[in-house]
């Protein structure tokens, strides 16, 4: 066993430069102790401490030059070492005995012991080199005592409730070892939930056992890790040299030691965890490896005001220069959005060049290169846009699905799996590799991995920046593992990142002359020259305003949000000669029809009366008489009269379409307080059984609706989605009406200051609320007839107060106010307003 192949779990212990150091601070702490024991007027018998140190030199030389005997060992050495240890000990206690007698609190004193640690310190680097190969035993030994033999660890499965499990074989990994397993009797499935009772029995860390299939049914592999890499600190990959899309990129470290490998090609990524887990660093990393690929130019969606936009644009608007002291003319991100308006030119754009990309493309899929490099599409917070926005969520559904040919990828951050945070499962299920960070909860692991709900565990996650990552390279069986993403210091303070991005802004290619075409129509070329586009930027580093022309009005998008007008695409050149609006190709559409004209109208201009015969008209009579031929009057008559029965006959149908418009369908009494139950579920959602439930609670003496009619009423509102899939909750998405429960847990209700309207409002709540002890938004809704949102700030101010208790999802609120107490309530509320 060589040295080198040997690492020492905690080589401080034996470092050439630490021990003396430590060694002589333990010293010098004993004489300070001394010193102690005099200065509290107790005699140190001087006499026994200098027999004791003798004895103790010869002792600690004697013992040496035993332990270093025996066969194949050097004499010369031997004797090196009994001297060393003779010598660095006689020479402690001797400094011992100076600073007894006398003080250790003097500069003399120190400066001794620190002469003795210059001159006889380096002989211990040698006395270390000598030393080498018993040091290197001596970690294998006390390594091997945690590897149990191959039969111990099979009677540790039978303790652990596991039967049938051989173990086959062991072999060496980057952070310990690897059990390959026979089943017999348990399998697989079985084996996952002893794991914890199998890292008790073999007294390991928590978390150090990891159990994946093998491609048999009855072939499993435990990996034993006895190195905690999530307790470590990651370095990122030093260098700055180019690097490819087509290869791995190294983000972090596996559990068992091997590198967090991500091949972004054709790879489309989703990182979910809470509020301050670690995804900012994570993305910072993402973007520091990605600005090195020649082949890979980078747009960016921060709703999060831009602020991770910003530190690698920083160089370029401040106009820094690189080591080689060249002025920074471009920015390393190619396009960022933090706005709605932006966002949705930037997903049209993506998905607009990869339609054209798909025409001229050979058959197959694009290689990206310099000259034809690969789009990546990193979304920041984006959980409010996906939620709200169909504008954004339109393209963005249709590029992730069409642009994996053509080299446009998608890595979407957000702080939950659910679908209202990712835009939908269409856009959830093209995701190749997904990395969970630490959630408060263990239950969020079913939406952030689905499949592998009951092997991950996201609360139990060591600190920031620890993950699980679901790979497109790891094996589809696999489950997630567990590993350590690089650190990189995003402090205000620091600019490692702006560093960073100096250094690399002149290796990303730009984007390709097709691409950059197809781009132009959705603002591409202004998209860092319009001030109305970079306000944030100018307003972030103090820059002033060009006094240009502005973009232009917003226009509502559909289902809500805002699209620049100038967002949408040009119009098609208008056919020479024609007007009025153009159709595809150019061709004029139709005028609009207008209104049925009525029967009167038609009989004022097709008339039977006489009229005067036109000039040179040669049907006219010659005598001027104005008759017509009878036949010619009774057809126009006939003709009319048919005109006549069909205007009718519209305006009837018309009528009867707009009575049948605006009359009332008939509904289920309790349909709203149902849809109302959703929306007061908050983002957890609620069941169908527990609608039913909470309906029979409050109505006994009625018969709820049934299941099917429920998930028709469901089904008929927009609003409410079942982003988990079938048998998961309903959530309520509506952006006019947002849910009961979208704020963050644990926030408290703020108490606002109620005046004129809102004040006597407030108090006919409150007055309601305490005389029914009924807490329910819905009751107020009905009896003060206000709107949703109006009646869930009334209930929240409650809150606030102390009236009624938290939410707590579609259930009415606990009424924590007596009714005989509404009095001195009232009066208490009346005098706040007041004051």
């Amino acid at each position: 066993m060589s040295r080198k192949q040997d690492r020492e779990p905690t080589p401080w212990v034996h470092g050439v430069f630490s021990t003396p150091l430590f060694t002589s601070g333990v010293v010098y702490l004993g004489g300070v102790g001394l010193g102690t024991v005099e200065d509290l007027g107790h005699a140190v018998p001087l006499d026994l401490l200098g027999i004791g140190s003798v004895g103790g030199v010869i002792a600690a030389a004697t013992a040496r030059y035993l332990r270093t005997g025996g066969p194949g060992r050097s004499t010369k050495a031997r004797w090196f070492h009994s001297a060393f240890s003779g010598i660095w000990t006689g020479a402690a206690v001797a400094w011992l005995n100076w600073t007894a007698h006398g003080t250790p609190w003097t500069l003399t004193s120190a400066g001794v012991l620190g002469a003795a640690t210059a001159v006889i310190g380096p002989f211990y680097s040698f006395d270390r080199f000598l030393r080498g190969e018993e040091i290197a035993a001596q970690w294998a030994k006390e390594e091997a005592s945690l590897a149990r033999p191959l039969t111990d660890w099979a009677d540790l499965f039978a303790a652990a409730g596991a039967r049938g499990v051989v173990v086959e074989r062991k072999d060496t990994s980057h952070n310990g070892f690897e059990l390959t397993l026979r089943l017999t009797e348990t399998d697989f499935d079985g084996l996952l939930p002893l794991l914890k009772k199998l890292e008790m029995k073999a007294g390991v860390r928590p978390g150090s056992l990891t159990l994946r299939p093998g491609e048999m049914a009855n072939e499993a592999y435990l990996s034993v890790s006895t190195r905690n890499v999530l307790a470590e600190l990651v370095t990122l990959e030093p260098g700055d040299h180019p690097l490819t899309i087509n290869e791995p990129l190294t983000l972090g470290m596996l559990e068992s030691g091997e590198p967090i490998e991500l091949l972004m090609r054709q790879n489309s990524v989703f990182i979910a965890g809470k509020k301050g887990s670690g995804k900012s660093v994570l993305l910072h990393v993402l973007i520091s490896l990605l600005a090195r690929c020649t082949d890979a130019v980078i747009w960016m969606v921060d709703m999060a005001g831009g602020n991770t936009a910003k530190r690698w644009v920083r160089p370029w608007v401040e106009g820094w220069k690189d080591k080689d002291g060249t002025v920074i003319d471009r920015p390393l991100i190619d396009w960022v959005a933090i706005t709605e308006d932006e966002a949705v030119r930037m997903y049209n754009a993506a998905h607009d060049i990869a339609d054209e990309r798909a025409k001229t493309m050979r058959g197959g899929k694009i290689v990206p290169s310099r000259k034809r490099p690969a789009i990546i599409v990193i979304t920041e917070e984006g959980s409010d846009l996906m939620a709200w926005s169909t504008a954004a969520v339109k393209p963005k559904t249709r590029g992730v699905k069409k642009g994996r040919k053509a080299a446009i990828d998608y890595v979407d951050v957000a702080q939950r799996g659910t679908g209202p945070n990712t835009g939908g499962g269409e856009i959830e299920s093209q995701y190749d590799t997904v990395f969970g960070l630490r959630f408060p909860r263990r239950g969020e692991g079913q939406y952030v991995f689905p499949d592998f709900y009951h092997q991950v565990n996201l609360a139990a996650l060591p600190g920031n920046g620890a993950c699980y990552c679901k790979t497109q390279l790891m094996a589809p069986t696999d489950p997630p593992q567990k590993g350590r993403i690089a650190f990189i210091n995003d402090d205000e303070e620091c600019d490692d990142i702006e560093q960073m991005s100096a250094k690399r802004w002149q290796i990303r290619p730009d984007l390709d002359a097709e691409a950059v075409a197809v781009a132009e129509r959705w603002g591409y070329a202004e998209r860092w020259s319009d001030p109305e586009r970079i306000g944030w930027l100018l307003d972030a580093y103090g820059l002033e305003h060009p006094a240009t022309a502005t973009t232009g009005p917003s226009a509502q998008a559909p289902g809500g949000g805002t699209a620049t007008m100038q967002a949408a695409p040009p119009a098609p050149p208008a056919v020479p000669g024609s007007s009025g609006p153009q159709g595809p190709g150019g061709f004029p559409l139709p005028k609009p029809l207008g209104d049925l004209p009525s029967p009167q109208d038609y009989l004022k201009k097709y008339g039977t009366g006489p009229k005067p015969p036109a000039s040179g008209n040669a049907s006219a009579p010659a005598d001027g008489s104005g008759a017509q031929d009878p036949a010619v009057e009774a057809a126009i008559a006939n003709a009319l009269q048919q005109m006549v029965s069909w205007t009718e006959h519209a305006a009837e149908n018309r009528e009867k379409l707009a009575k049948d418009a605006n009359a009332k369908p008939r509904q289920h009494p309790r349909r709203d307080e149902v849809i109302d139950m959703v929306r007061q579920a908050g983002p957890g959602g609620i069941t169908i059984d527990d609608c039913i439930k909470t309906l029979a609670e409050r109505y006994p003496e009625e018969k709820p609706p049934s299941r099917q009619s429920v998930t028709n009423w469901f089904a008929a509102t927009e609003q409410i989605i079942q982003p988990g899939g079938k048998k998961t909750p309903y959530i309520w998405s509506d952006p006019d009406h947002p849910a009961a429960g979208d704020q963050d847990e644990g926030e408290a209700e703020e108490a606002e200051p109620l005046a004129g309207g809102d004040l006597e409002l407030f108090l006919l709540a409150v007055e309601l609320v305490v005389s029914t002890q009924f807490g329910s938004v819905s009751m107020l809704q009905r009896k003060l007839r206000v709107g949703f949102a109006k009646a869930l700030w009334l209930m929240d101010q409650m809150t606030a107060r102390n009236v009624v208790g938290p939410r707590d999802s579609a259930k009415a609120r606990e009424v924590l106010v007596a009714a005989d107490g509404l009095g001195t309530l009232l009066a208490s509320l009346k005098h706040e307003a007041q004051e």
